[in-house]
């Protein structure tokens, strides 16, 4: 391996260099030269999750309170805040630093799926006709292609969104865009990056003959909007409605898409400022605008968001839930891929945590149904009480740190990384907040339309964290209303799913049409019982403690 140049910052283990650019920090040399690195709070130095490993001359990133001594002693500093400096620099990003990749994203339940194949595009020519369905997520994008002369699929496949590294939620990337000339265009330019390898990767499964003839795409608002072309900037600021809601049918050519440069791209419809067409995508594959009986869609995500109705009405809202559940906010979360812990059991007697680890082997974190394990755990054990605070009990494994009073999952020497993974009161206080905006904004579409909790009969979970979660953890927790465990329906990625659906089927699309247009959005900023909903969901389960001990008590459930 040659030696790089003096002035030049080496990126391992991918083995790419690029010259170093005086007063920008390693996190922006990572972007431009296209590594992978995680940075939840967009480089604003908050989350500590751009940690890397630094050979050579650079100044900051020794963050105290945030780096153990022995990282600072291991080279380990915070790429957000770290500049090189002129001379010879090489930065190695370990894997608890990467983004996930993992195929658990990828599957998706279609529960509606009994249409006929009729697809979007009708064959012509000599060449294998080929479909492309899209989930454009915050975090994730995720592909599959199918044969559009039969509707088989063909493959999957899935990246990491390359705009996570100006932050894991959506307001940042927004507030990137605002203040930085040509933000929005580089937003853009790494989505479409990111779009052209997933559709590379599914065209390496596929026949050499295909060529693809059409595409459906389903995204929250932001994504949509940046594909499209158009500023999201409006969505951040009073009355928060997006620049459109619908978005005409462009080829690829127009969009960027060098892969499926001819083919017409149908995006699905948003909904409002925070609540896109995944959501759409993510109705019409639970099929739950066909019922008689009233519904409850909850998409668990890097955002959280929400939707009630049947055959006769739709309303939908967003939560604002945050990325705990994805590992985001969480000092030792990280989102599921080899290495997190994904189950957690603490002793009754001993109060040692146990746990298992996805692919084995020590753990990097905790991905957040493992989050949810401890944070149930904790409280069936006492060592948390209702209000979210830590209890003290003789021999718990509590700490100091610098982060206030922690428990401690694993040791260091038990860590993959040599240091304690620890579970501190902040990271306690995003959970709840996230699972409060959850089960409140259940509560309040509820409450919009009068109807009951015991009025809804089935209640679906999409999103990928729906595939790996225990149900009575969650419910333990008070992460959703109290229904009978019998009533839950995981649906995985669900977006994808209703993607797929709409590219196999022309009534399929049109139901997708139908159900944006007929549904209604549920603003919960200007909805005047939502906080209250929050604060009695911020207690562990809940004020309404009773409801929850029946259900969880109850033999229903899986």
């Amino acid at each position: 391996m040659p030696e790089p140049k003096p002035g030049t910052l080496r990126f391992l283990p991918e083995d790419v260099s690029l010259s170093v650019a005086p007063g920008e920090t390693i996190l922006r040399h990572a972007i431009r030269a296209g590594v992978p690195l995680l940075s939840p709070c967009g480089g604003e130095g908050r989350c500590g999750k751009c940690r890397v490993i630094i050979s050579g001359e650079a100044a900051g990133g020794d963050d105290p309170g945030v780096l153990s001594e022995a990282e600072l002693s291991a080279g380990v500093r915070l790429a957000c805040r770290c500049h090189p400096s002129s001379g010879t620099l090489t930065v190695t990003v370990p894997p608890g630093s990467r983004p996930a990749r993992l195929a658990a994203y990828l599957e998706g339940r279609d529960a509606a799926g009994d249409e006929p194949f009729l697809p979007l595009h009708a064959a012509t020519g000599g060449r294998r006709p080929l479909g492309v369905a899209l989930d454009l997520g915050t975090s994730t994008l995720a592909g599959a292609l199918i044969d559009l002369s039969d509707g088989h699929l063909i493959a999957r496949a899935a990246a990491d969104n390359p705009q996570m590294p100006f932050g894991e939620d959506l307001i940042s990337r927004i507030v990137y865009g605002e203040e930085h000339e040509g933000g929005f265009a580089l937003l853009r330019q790494l989505l479409v990056a990111g779009v052209e390898q997933v559709i590379a990767a599914l065209l390496g499964s596929g026949p050499a003959e295909g060529e693809i003839v059409e595409v459906t795409a389903a995204g929250n608002t932001v994504i949509t909007h940046i594909l499209f072309g158009a500023s999201p900037a409006p969505i951040r600021h009073p009355p928060y409605q997006p620049v459109l809601r619908e978005y005409p049918v462009r080829t690829g050519e127009e969009l960027g898409s060098l892969a499926a440069p001819s083919a017409p791209w149908r995006l699905f419809p948003s909904l409002g400022g925070f609540v896109g067409g995944d959501i759409v995508a993510g109705v019409l594959a639970s099929g739950m605008h066909r019922e008689d009986g009233v519904c409850l869609l909850f998409d668990v995500g890097t955002n959280g968001e929400v939707a009630l109705g049947n055959r006769e009405f739709l309303m939908v809202c967003s939560s604002s839930a945050g990325p705990a559940f994805e590992g985001g906010e969480v000092a030792c979360g990280m989102r599921a891929y080899p290495g997190a812990i994904e189950s957690v059991r603490i002793d009754p007697e001993t109060l040692s945590a146990e746990w298992t680890v996805i692919g084995g082997g020590k753990p990097l974190g905790i991905c957040g149904s493992g989050i949810l394990d401890l944070c149930a755990e904790m409280f069936r054990t006492g060592l948390i009480d209702r209000a979210g605070q830590f209890v003290p009990r003789s021999g718990a494994p509590f700490a100091e740190t610098a982060r206030g009073r922690a428990f401690v999952v694993a040791g260091a020497e038990r860590s993959a990384t040599g240091s304690a993974i620890c579970f501190a009161a902040p990271d306690l206080k995003s959970v709840l907040r996230t699972k409060a905006a959850l089960c409140a904004a259940a509560d309040s579409l509820l409450t919009a339309v009068g109807l009951p909790r015991d009025a809804v009969e089935r209640v679906y979970i999409a999103g990928g964290f729906g595939n790996f979660l225990d149900l009575r953890s969650a419910l333990s927790l008070g992460v959703f209303p109290p229904f009978p465990l019998e009533k839950y329906v995981p649906l995985g990625n669900a977006s994808l799913a209703g993607a797929i659906g709409a590219i196999r089927s022309r009534r399929r699309w049109r139901e997708a049409l139908s159900i944006a247009a007929g549904t209604t959005y549920h603003d919960l900023s200007s909805d005047a019982g939502f906080m209250e909903a929050f604060q009695r969901a911020l207690f562990i389960p809940h004020t309404d403690e009773e409801s929850y001990r029946k259900v969880l008590a109850s033999r229903g459930g899986r």
